[in-house]
């Protein structure tokens, strides 16, 4: 039986990971489909891994894609 694990990272570790700031992060919230955790400023907010990489693979098609 295959289990139905989600991964979810933080916004740290996706920007450490990224190599970004994490300004950067807080500007792609809504395009990256990061869920906020609560209604404070400073809530944690955490990503969903393959949506993350959804997101990065659609980037590097579209770069691929005007550079032809």
């Amino acid at each position: 039986m295959k289990e139905n694990k989600i991964n979810y990272i933080s916004k740290n570790d996706l920007a450490k990971s990224l190599g970004v700031s994490l300004s950067t992060i807080s500007r792609k919230l809504t395009e990256l489909q990061g869920i906020k955790l609560g209604n404070a400023r400073q809530s944690r907010v955490l990503f969903q891994v393959d949506k993350v990489n959804d997101y990065l693979e659609s980037l590097s098609f579209a770069k691929k894609k005007r550079a032809d």
